[in-house]
């Protein structure tokens, strides 16, 4: 059929090649596929939209080189109705020789055991799952879908009614990394038809004389989206704005130019103030306060996403608790986010995981422990406590280097929890009497650190040491009879210090606390 330069055929059709050319899937440059023409899964769920993304690609496919393969998915959700949709998908792709892949899956069932409040998320990363196993089966470097302008403008006022913040306004791109699962780094996701309106796909579809598909879920009031479409744009263009769905996609244009810039310096900024440890993101808490304030939300999502796979559920509320922790000056709190994640704040520190509590360099302490000191001479004694292991060994204090007095590894680091750790101290062996023990610390317990004159409060000497609440317990304590002798990892007592001089080498023991494995 001929096509005038203004018909919904020429402006569909000129829009997706040029589409292909600028998202880099269109093989009429063979040098740029040595390995084969370009391949692309189709999603069509046979409506007006996808029913035109389907025929258009078939029509460039021989200009452009693709292969193309149909992906369908009955969402079991609709009954009849959703197996006519896939059958008609079958029959559309057999008429046009091409493969197709049709499936049916219970969302109902995914959304239950993934525990998510919304059918309409549920579906959609089932929806995505589904395509991803048909792109990895086939080997296609992308999934065309049939997003059009209009879907834009409501997924934009969907995000600002839903309060989701800027990255909200940027609504969808023509090319975007892979939604879910997160692990699919290769494959993208192309949307064609996004500079084009509904209108122009079903011109298309009947100028082509081309059957498609109503869906009566599109009806459906309890969906959001649904009543955003049929209820609240026909409203704002029929009392505020006739063009108001243009506006709202050109505010996403100018979003999306702009928060390209503010990503790539999050991803600057990423390098400098984030550490990626064991499943989560560390922070320390004085380089993100000083960054300026929208940097900081844009950090702090950029952590979610980095732990959560997405930020599909996080709002914009969420963000503004972060952010408040961040500026807060108490330690020991926390906040819960979507999917079970946690912001938590110790001092100086933060940590965004999945984690119960801050990960500690301590072994969990179950009951306390006789350790008898070193017969004279150079003999090590080796006792095993849990997972410690706790060496002791006679030297004298000519040996001692005066730096190591008080410890000579260092204390333990926030963040940065390896499967070794090992500390180490010297004390006055007369000073300890005729036993020791190692025990997690009381109610109650005073300790004299070294270099202080008097004793303090040991509750006192873990705030100003800035040990986590939650490590507390697991600290190793050192206990003579005259009281506490080593907060083992952070300070000695006063009194059990090794004084050398060049004239005098006194009795000393070397006492080393190790374990491997983590806590």
């Amino acid at each position: 059929m001929a096509a005038t330069s203004n018909s919904p055929i020429a402006r569909l059709e000129s829009e997706v090649a040029a589409a292909l050319v600028r998202a880099g899937f269109s093989g009429k440059d063979k040098q740029n596929y040595t390995s084969g023409y370009p391949s692309l899964v189709v999603g069509v769920s046979g409506g007006p939209d996808s029913a035109a993304l389907i025929h258009c690609l078939h029509r460039l496919k021989d200009a452009h080189r693709l292969r193309l393969h149909v992906a369908h998915l009955n969402h079991n959700f609709r009954g009849q109705e959703a197996y006519d949709d896939a059958r008609f998908v079958s029959d559309l792709a057999l008429d046009l020789g091409l493969e197709a892949t049709v499936e049916q899956r219970d969302v109902l069932a995914y959304q239950r055991e993934r525990r998510i409040s919304s059918f309409e998320q549920a579906a959609r990363e089932f929806r995505y799952h589904f395509l991803a196993e048909v792109a990895e089966a086939v080997g296609a470097t992308a999934v065309a879908v049939a997003h059009t302008s209009d879907d834009l403008a409501e997924t934009v006022l969907l995000h600002i009614l839903r309060g989701s913040g800027t990255g909200g306004l940027r609504g969808m791109s023509e090319l975007s990394p892979w939604p879910w699962p997160r692990d699919q780094a290769e494959l993208k996701l192309f949307r064609p038809l996004l500079g084009l309106s509904k209108t122009t796909t079903v011109g298309y579809c009947r100028e082509l004389g081309k059957d498609y598909r109503e869906d009566s879920g599109n009806y459906l009031p309890r969906f959001t989206r649904n009543r955003v479409r049929l209820n609240l744009l026909p409203l704002l263009e029929a009392e505020f704005n006739p063009r108001v769905r243009e506006s709202l996609v050109r505010l996403s244009r100018t979003s999306s130019l702009e928060l390209d810039y503010l990503d790539g310096e999050t991803d600057r900024l990423w390098g400098q103030v984030a550490t990626e440890a064991n499943g989560g993101v560390d922070f320390r808490q004085s380089d993100l306060a000083a960054v300026h304030p929208a940097m900081l939300k844009l950090l702090l999502r950029k952590a979610y996403s980095h732990v959560a796979g997405d930020t599909c559920r996080l709002s914009q509320p969420n963000l503004d608790a972060m952010a408040a922790l961040v500026q807060s000056n108490s330690a020991g709190r926390s906040v819960d986010l979507p999917g079970g994640l946690k912001l938590r704040r110790s001092y100086d520190y933060l940590r965004m995981s999945r984690e119960p509590s801050l990960p500690c360099p301590f072994p969990v302490l179950d009951e306390a422990q006789e350790l008898p000191l070193p017969l004279a001479g150079g003999e090590v004694t080796t006792v095993k406590f849990g997972l410690w292991e706790i060496t002791l060994r006679n030297i004298d204090s000519g040996q001692i280097d005066l730096r190591d007095e008080a410890h000579s590894s260092p204390l333990p680091v926030l963040g940065s929890v390896v499967k070794t750790q090992t500390w180490k101290a010297y004390l006055d062996r007369e000073a300890l009497g005729d036993g020791l023990r190692v025990r997690s610390w009381l109610p109650g317990d005073r300790f004299q650190p070294l270099g202080l004159a008097n004793e303090k409060k040991l509750q006192d000497f873990f705030t100003d040491a800035r040990v986590p609440k939650d490590w507390r317990n697991h600290v190793p304590i050192l206990v003579a009879d005259r009281g506490i002798v080593w907060v083992v990892g952070y300070r000695i007592a006063q009194w059990a210090r090794v004084i050398t001089e060049d004239t005098t080498a006194s009795p000393a023991v070397e006492i080393e606390f190790s374990y491997e494995g983590s806590s």
